[in-house]
């Protein structure tokens, strides 16, 4: 196991048991990361990531979770809709957006000091209160992995 899956892990971990401990019951949700640089490159992921996204995307999502100008929301990656861009912390931001034609699939995005962090979740009997938990539990294990180091 390399130092990115570990950080793969913890990241994964923190999140799921964040969204575990606060989502309704009947939403369950599988979690799945990727962890690459600014630019888009990948350095580890989840077993079942399956993202497709090209490095343009990735880069462009990079941009955009940052805050920065980008045509994310006119030009979104390929069969996904983004949503919007939210302030997470005084840290980070999360890009939120969903798969086109499967509301249950939700994709979170943001930067770390060094690293972009990519959540795409699987949600269950998907609905408003769930999206935002999602995106809580997210949020939560950003933070602790830039607490951590990441």
């Amino acid at each position: 196991m390399s130092e990115w899956d570990s950080w793969v892990n913890f990241v994964l971990g923190h999140a799921a048991n964040e969204y575990y401990s606060n989502a309704p019951a009947d939403s369950p949700a599988v979690w799945h990361i990727h962890i690459g640089g600014h630019d888009g490159s990948t350095y580890a992921k989840s077993e079942a990531y399956d993202g497709t996204f090209d490095l343009t995307e990735m880069s462009k999502m990079s941009i955009a979770s940052n805050g920065d100008d980008t045509d994310i929301f006119t030009a979104p990656p390929k069969g996904y809709t983004i949503v919007r861009v939210v302030p997470a912390s005084s840290d980070f931001n999360v890009l939120t957006g969903k798969k086109k034609g499967d509301a249950g699939r939700l994709l979170y995005v943001a930067r770390c000091t060094s690293t972009l962090v990519v959540a795409l979740v699987d949600v269950t009997n998907c609905s408003r209160g769930c999206e935002s938990k999602a995106m809580d539990a997210f949020s939560h294990g950003i933070t602790e992995a830039i607490a951590a180091g990441i």
